[in-house]
């Protein structure tokens, strides 16, 4: 208790981030190998990790794997629908649909299209289609992944692209300004305002995000632009991630579990 007390005043002792703390309740902590890497949890309870690029799907001692070795390393992990998983290989240009057993459904490789894309940024949309930003054009789009086309919602982008998220609906990025954008299906584009430096971040709801930024979790509102810290026990972690109430810490050694109370 007194430690947390501590790190309760260090955290005010910063003019920035001076609101009132965050404070999740820690409910589990469960062991893991060294070498995973963390790429989320869905609402059935299954963990996604990548070990020596392999994607694993576990829960309770029972896993399922899926390896290509021919794409080399695994770049994004989409896993909003545990039916039909995004991994994307972005040193091959290529992506592969996975479903609920980790078997391959569709792999598509951009540079044998009709006409090519160089993806940067690939993530699931509604009907069978993926957001896409290309490189070559620098315009962000959706790609129908039974007909093979690619359709630009955007203009060219000079700024670039450094962070996203998307869901069905909507495609969110940061430019090299940290600027934050959204585009939706029919290729409107509004501007969300400016994000703190961050390492990594989640956008959890329509006003909300917890970002990470040296070994520290924040909780920024958009319609205010203000941080407050989340005042986890772990002094490092590798990783985050936040679903249905759940935030997962992933440390060198085991994955902890919060439960946390987030406006919508």
């Amino acid at each position: 208790m007194k430690l947390l007390i501590a790190l309760l005043a260090l955290l005010c002792s910063s003019p920035a981030l001076c609101q009132e703390a965050l404070l999740p309740v820690r409910i589990m902590a469960t062991p893991k190998p060294a070498a995973e890497r963390f790429a989320g949890k869905d609402a059935f309870g299954w963990d996604y990790v990548i070990a020596n690029n392999e994607f694993r799907k576990q829960k309770d001692g029972r896993v399922l794997k899926y390896k290509n070795v021919a794409l080399g390393d695994i770049y994004k992990v989409d896993l909003q629908n545990p039916l039909q998983i995004v991994l994307f290989y972005k040193n091959f240009n290529t992506v592969v649909l996975l479903d609920n057993q980790l078997n391959a459904t569709n792999v598509i490789t951009f540079n044998d299209i009709t006409e090519p894309l160089l993806a940067e940024a690939v993530g699931l949309a509604s009907q069978n289609r993926l957001w896409v930003y290309d490189l070559n054009t620098q315009q962000t789009g959706l790609f129908d992944t039974s007909k093979n086309i690619f359709q630009t919602l955007t203009p060219p982008n000079n700024d670039g692209i450094t962070w996203h998220q998307n869901d069905y609906n909507y495609f969110y990025w940061t430019d090299t300004g940290n600027n934050l954008f959204v585009l939706n299906l029919f290729g409107k584009i509004s501007t969300l305002g400016t994000l703190p430096a961050f390492d990594a971040a989640q956008l959890i709801s329509s006003d909300f995000l917890l970002f990470q930024k040296d070994n520290m979790l924040y909780q920024y509102q958009l319609s205010t632009q203000k941080s407050t810290p989340v005042t986890i026990l772990e002094k490092t972690f590798g990783a985050f991630y936040y679903k249905d109430g759940i935030l997962s810490i992933f440390t060198n050694s085991e994955i902890i579990q919060y439960k946390i109370s987030i406006p919508r």
